[in-house]
């Protein structure tokens, strides 16, 4: 008797456990998810604020970014570089990484536009494209392979200018970096970067020859449902609001 017994009390211990397992299945509501977002560099301070929102509205997600310049991220995402979500400041870079199969039906979120960076208070007093093939002048820009260095070799053939950098930047935040520490007296980098600095200040580039940066944005292949909620946030009334206050255009 005593054999049945036992038997009968294992299985109650083991019924137990499967109960109490099934409150919280692996991978289910109540299980903390991460998801990581490859983004410009211009992107950092709304991305970043989107995803504070993302997390609060759903507790389970922690959101983790990878600032770079554009085509070093492509790059990284090709080479297998773990990436969730990626959120491109050209169209080039994304269509580099969709023909590689990792990424599907990108979507352009935002644009934005150049403009001559100069520190507060513009002490060399630069005013136009021009001033800037002056050999005196410390010129900062990004290097070709960033979306924003090839779009100002572009702008200054447009304009007829010859500019020759003293330093080349991986990405738009380290122009604007050395610019704001007096390292450089102008550079190039987007409208936006320059509204989130209060180190340096704007010359505008005339519309004739200054250009449209166009941003999409995409879940990668096999990303799990939270890449999905971060980009359709990004894309919703909410996210719109968040990108526009930091200087970006909504199409």
């Amino acid at each position: 008797m005593r054999g049945p017994r036992i038997l009968s009390i294992l299985f109650a211990i083991l019924f137990a456990l499967a109960a109490c397992g099934s409150d919280e299945p692996s991978g289910g509501a109540g299980v903390p998810s991460s998801i990581t977002v490859f983004a410009a560099a211009s992107l950092t301070d709304a991305f970043g604020e989107i995803g504070e929102v993302l997390s609060e509205d759903n507790g389970n997600v922690e959101v983790e970014f990878n600032f770079l310049a554009s085509s070093d991220l492509a790059t990284q995402i090709i080479e297998g570089a773990p990436a969730d979500v990626f959120a491109s400041a050209d169209q080039t870079n994304m269509d580099n990484v969709v023909a590689q199969g990792l990424a599907t039906d990108p979507v352009v979120f935002v644009e934005n536009r150049l403009s001559i960076a100069v520190r507060e208070g513009n002490p060399q007093s630069i005013a136009t494209l021009e001033d800037l093939e002056n050999e005196d002048l410390v010129v900062a820009l990004c290097n070709e392979e960033c979306p924003a260095g090839r779009y100002a070799l572009e702008i200054f053939a447009a304009a007829g200018v010859t500019v020759e950098p003293d330093s080349l930047e991986a990405d738009v935040r380290g122009v604007l970096t050395r610019v704001g520490l007096g390292e450089a007296d102008a550079g190039l980098v987007y409208l936006t970067d320059i509204a989130a600095d209060p180190e340096v200040e704007a010359v505008d580039i005339p519309e004739d020859v200054n250009l449209v940066a166009t941003y999409p944005i995409a879940p990668t292949d096999d990303a799990p449902r939270a890449a999905t909620d971060f980009v359709e946030l990004v894309l919703s009334e909410t996210g719109r609001e968040i990108l526009i206050d930091y200087g970006f255009q909504v199409p």
